[in-house]
């Protein structure tokens, strides 16, 4: 074979042979982004709504709306006002209600099948707002709620 044969081999082999696999690593690299920004705007509407049910399910004592938010298992954490420290288990159960603030979603911040939000609530008998935290895991397909602490005035 002449060293032009070889060399159109070559340009035919590589043609054939490399190129798909070049165009197949392309679009290889434009799939994981466009699936992460779709999984981020799913996952992100998910956790909007298990807020909402959460508030809904505070502010009027639906037990349905708190069982959809919030997982069995998780907590209330906070320091209270003599700065002693207090947790307790989410009472799923519980008809209790506080229509006594407003709530204002600051941020949502996604790391994977966990998320931090964090809210300001405007208390109707208080000046000064207080802040929430809440921690959401994902645990099959739904997002719940699994700790929730909260506290007054921003620390600079």
């Amino acid at each position: 074979m002449t060293s032009k044969n070889t060399f159109k081999c070559l340009i035919l082999f590589s043609f054939y042979f490399v190129a798909p696999f070049a165009l197949s690593a392309q679009n290889a690299n434009e799939t994981p982004e466009k699936v992460s920004l779709a999984t981020d705007f799913a996952d992100r509407k998910a956790i909007l709504k298990t807020i909402e049910n959460f508030y809904i399910g505070d502010h009027t004592g639906s037990i349905k709306h708190k069982k959809l938010s919030m997982h069995e298992k998780g907590a209330y954490r906070y320091v209270n006002k003599d700065g002693e420290y207090r947790e307790s288990t989410f009472q799923l159960d519980s008809d209790n209600a506080d229509p006594n603030y407003k709530e204002e979603l600051l941020s949502i911040e996604i790391y994977e099948k966990v998320a931090l939000a964090r809210l300001r609530l405007h208390q109707f008998r208080m000046e000064k707002p207080e802040y929430k935290l809440m921690i959401l895991h994902k645990a099959g397909d739904a997002w719940k709620i699994t700790s929730i602490s909260w506290g007054f005035g921003i620390t600079y």
